[in-house]
């Protein structure tokens, strides 16, 4: 990123060489650097309204005269997400419930002004996305898949887009470890495409969501180390530094640490008899007031870890500031 800093070169050539050299790692048809995956839903989205219209890519957020429909679930109410989809234009067609929706909620309100099909990775299954893809794309509506957080495991990078997405979009920031402010957008080529039409440089709606030639070259290197990386070993990392937590919370009275294994990544539950004289809820506030502040999870009834974001060393803090804060 330092050495982007110092060099200039002109931004659609960079995110042409870019995107084709992702593409190309990865091992799908197209790839473009956004600044952030809320942004990279946003020109999807507007994508979907416009093709690689240039036309129609100038007059978003007007879509008189064009299918402007998103089918969304109301299972994962970002509400920044329906915003950004509003904002270039779009209508939300909002389905299920707060609690659940199903493939067929969504395919079913699929009707002549459905411009594409907005789907949760993570809080909608797999299964949902294989079933609906089919359904969408034998009537000619893309589908954009919200996958923000959901690497790891490195096998969505791929297996999303190989279910038939139109596109999917990726934080930058968070399981890759890239610049905060990027996000990757992976795909079919053609919708791929549409979305840099409508991001900067262009004169297009997405122009103020800019990515510089910085973050451009910062994702870049962060997909190649994401890549390079052993899951397994990392994963076998991640679950040494749960367990160290784990076995120092044990270390106490009427506390119970148990490390959970999931796909993405292990953790750490904890949970507190009454004769701690704390509940959980206080537990994690002390730890979040403190010094050094360290921001847990679980709510009123657990006290959780998650080693994603740990520096190899700072588990060592953790359970000391731990033990600390339960005598």
């Amino acid at each position: 990123m330092s050495e982007a800093a110092t060099s200039f070169i002109h931004l659609n050539e960079l995110h042409e060489r870019v995107g084709d050299k992702l593409a190309e790692m990865i091992g799908v048809e197209a790839a473009f650097v956004s600044c952030g995956a809320a942004s990279g839903v946003q020109v999807s989205a507007a994508a979907c309204l416009t093709g690689t219209d240039m036309d129609r890519v100038h007059k978003l957020p007007d879509t008189s005269g064009a299918k402007n429909e998103f089918i969304i679930s109301l299972v994962d109410s970002h509400f920044y997400i329906h915003q950004g989809i509003e904002a270039v234009g779009g209508t939300l067609v909002k389905v299920g419930t707060r609690e659940a929706v199903t493939a067929a909620d969504m395919i079913g309100a699929i009707g002549p002004n459905t411009a594409a099909i907005v789907f949760f990775f993570g809080a909608q299954p797999k299964e949902q996305l294989a079933e609906i893809i089919p359904e969408a794309t034998a009537r000619g509506v893309p589908v954009v898949v919200d996958a923000a957080a959901q690497l790891p495991p490195r096998s969505n990078l791929t297996e999303i887009a190989g279910l038939g997405a139109s596109l999917v979009n990726f934080s930058g920031g968070k399981g890759m470890r890239g610049p905060q402010n990027s996000g990757l957008v992976i795909g079919k080529k053609e919708f791929v495409e549409a979305a840099r039409y409508n991001s900067n440089p262009h004169s297009a709606i997405g122009r103020g969501m800019k990515v510089g030639k910085e973050e451009v070259m910062g994702l870049l290197t962060a997909v190649e180390i994401f890549l390079a990386k052993d899951e397994k070993e990392e994963y076998a990392e991640w679950r040494a530094q749960m367990e160290h937590i784990a076995q120092a919370a044990k270390s106490i009275d009427g506390v119970h640490a148990e490390v959970v294994d999931a796909k993405q990544h292990p953790s750490v539950q904890i949970t507190l008899d009454a004769s701690v004289g704390k509940t959980a809820a206080e537990v994690n506030n002390e730890l979040r007031e403190g010094t050094p502040s360290i921001v847990s999870g679980g709510g009123n009834d657990t006290v959780v870890f998650n080693p994603m974001t740990l520096i190899p060393g700072e588990e060592k803090a953790i359970a000391e500031r731990l033990v600390e804060v339960l005598t």
